[in-house]
Order: C-alpha cells, then structure tokens, then sequence
C-alpha cells in the first residue's frame, strides 16, 4: 500500500565485544531472547518493507516516560533509597524528544534501512546514575556502582552497546540531551 513504516530496534542486538561505537553496518550478535527476538523482527519488517525505516536506539530516557533508568534513579534518591547501577556496562543514553523528532524527520525524508540513533557520547549505567543523581541535586553516596555480574540480572546484556550512525550526526551531544531533561 506504499505506506511508510518506521519502527524501533534495539543496541542489544550486539554482543558487546567491540570496544568502539556500533556502527549500522556491524554484524549483529544477540547475547539474549530480546536481542534476538530484535535481530528477527528487523529481518521480516525489512523482507516485508524494503523501505521501512528501522531506528536502533539504546537507553532512552524522557520527561513524560515514568519507566526509563533517568526516572528510576530520581525516585529511588527521592525515597532516600541506594540505587545500584552496573559500573562495567557501556552505553548511548537516548532522549526521547530528540529520538522522536529525529526519527520523524528521517521518516519524512523518505530515509529506508537501518540507522542508529543515539545521542552523541557514552557513558556506564553508573556513571549515567551519578549523573543524574548529580543535575536533581542528590547525594553520589546514594550511587551504588557494582559490576553487572552482582546485579543478578537473568539476561546476559553486552558490556559495550554504544551506537554510533555511518549516516552523520544526528542527535545532539548526552550534556544537551541532559540539560533538556532537567529544565
């Protein structure tokens, strides 16, 4: 019916290994069920619509999301609770405004394939944790940085999923995306 078809993906489809920022051309390698249920749905989105638009993102946080890591550290500190974060997993913090209006104007664009979007930088989960612990005004003591292997998670997660677009520059720098989501 030639209607365009954006959708989402995720930086879990690699495993991890490599020790700068995936780029859209690098072989995937899901470490977990949601990184290969992620790798198989771009495949039949892509089979089915060779001209869908196929954003992978990772971490995304936002204002009006009460379910992303930004808000959970920001009611864990406002409950005077530790919050434990993985000090040994890197990753691209994505801010939803951006990723949205960035997403729709690729989409407008008549932009097909795969393309990351992410914003610009990479940091640990701990080190996103003190970050944001730090711009709301609560104590880094609250931050408990630990490996990820003492978090317990059932899912094996990739080490380092930062992503990166071979398409430029599309989404501002993390201090930006940051700064947005504290005013």
């Amino acid at each position: 019916h030639r209607i365009k078809l954006l959708t989402f993906s995720s930086d879990l489809v690699f495993d991890g290994k490599k020790t700068e920022p995936y780029l859209e051309s690098d072989p995937v390698a899901p470490l977990n069920i949601y990184g290969k249920s992620k790798v198989m749905a771009e495949q039949v989105v892509l089979q089915l619509n060779p001209a869908a638009l196929i954003i992978r993102t990772s971490a995304f946080f936002g204002p009006w999301d009460h379910y992303n890591f930004a808000t959970s550290v920001l009611t864990a500190l406002k409950n005077n609770q530790v919050f434990t974060a993985a000090a040994d997993v890197f990753i691209s913090p994505t801010y939803i405004p951006y990723l949205v209006n960035t997403s729709l104007d690729l989409l407008l664009d008549n932009e097909t394939g795969v393309c990351h979007l992410a914003n610009k930088g990479s940091l640990s989960w701990a080190t996103f944790a003190s970050e944001v612990a730090d711009r709301g005004g609560y104590s880094l003591s609250l931050i408990n940085s630990v490996p990820i292997d003492e978090i317990g998670l059932k899912a094996i997660r990739p080490r380092y999923s930062v992503l990166k677009s071979e398409r430029g520059l599309l989404l501002s720098p993390l201090e930006s995306a940051l700064n947005r989501y504290f005013s």
